[in-house]
């Protein structure tokens, strides 16, 4: 081939290798518990168009493994991969970089900037919050202390479920607002009934930690839906499929309203509905 045939070639080649790129299907391997959102979130994934991927049965053979939930996050891990998991904890992707995993993770809650812009347009004359977080929390006492908006955020450390009643007692009457991470131990069941009647008892308002709170008696929480983690993992699969490498971890990045219209009416919300919180917050800046 001469020269101009060749650079005829060359020139092709670039135009054609985006499109030769485009439909390299990703292998991917899921692991999770079994039930109705693990077999949701792989029908999402089946349906998707972007980015192409293929569904493989045994996990050897993905590039990249998807791990649903902290129990299938650490399993994953043994299999020595490139790793996403979905909805874990921030604090199991932080030990498991440590033991220089190859993964990320899209952190269980939302984040604490979020949380707060729902809870300002809900209390607008709100000035005091108190957050509580504890060692295994969505958020870090950084995190909070590094807020620089114009509410008055008090770090409320809880290191345990034994000391969270008493912590509740002594500092709640202190603020207008009491706002709470994901944490699945502390703000489990067991604790909804001490924190909400204690909320109820001294008319200071409960926001977080997630939908099922909000259903238990919280004001209102943004949470990750399961529509959201599946668009979440997409964003990071189409970043892994074009760079081969794994996207940042961090919370979902449009998470979903949940509102306890009783509990707002009860507390004289601004607004007490899912539509019309909705709207405002998108309206606001």
């Amino acid at each position: 081939m001469n020269r101009q045939g060749r650079l005829i070639l060359l020139v092709w080649l670039a135009w054609l290798a985006p499109s030769l790129c485009a439909q390299t299907l990703l292998p991917i391997h899921v692991l999770a518990d079994e039930g109705p959102f693990r077999d949701s979130f792989i029908q999402a994934l089946d349906a998707a168009a972007i980015p192409p991927l293929t569904r493989v049965a045994d996990p050897q053979q993905a590039e990249l493994l998807i791990a649903i939930g902290d129990r299938q996050f650490r399993r994953a891990q043994k299999l020595d991969k490139p790793l996403l998991g979905v909805y874990v904890s921030r604090s199991a992707v932080a030990l498991a970089q440590r033991k220089r995993c190859q993964c990320q993770g899209i952190w269980a809650g939302v984040a604490l900037h979020d949380q707060l812009a729902m809870l300002e347009v809900m209390m607008p004359l709100a000035r005091r919050v108190g957050v509580i977080v504890g060692p295994e929390s969505a958020w870090t006492p950084g995190m909070v202390q590094d807020y620089q908006g114009r509410l008055g955020l008090t770090l409320l450390p809880v290191s345990s479920v034994e000391v969270l009643g008493d912590r509740l007692r002594e500092r709640l009457a202190d603020f207008d607002a009491l706002l709470l991470p994901v944490d699945g131990q502390l703000f489990g069941p067991d604790t909804a009934k001490l924190i909400l009647l204690t909320s109820y008892r001294l008319r200071r308002p409960v926001f977080g930690p997630d939908q099922a709170y909000v259903q238990a008696g919280s004001v209102a929480s943004l949470y990750a839906s399961g529509a959201d983690l599946v668009a979440e993992t997409l964003v990071h699969l189409q970043f892994f499929h074009n760079s081969r490498r794994l996207r940042r971890s961090g919370f979902v990045h449009t998470p979903t309203i949940a509102v306890n219209e009783h509990v707002a009416n009860s507390f004289d919300m601004v607004f007490h509905d899912i539509e019309s919180l909705r709207d405002a917050m998108e309206a606001s800046p």
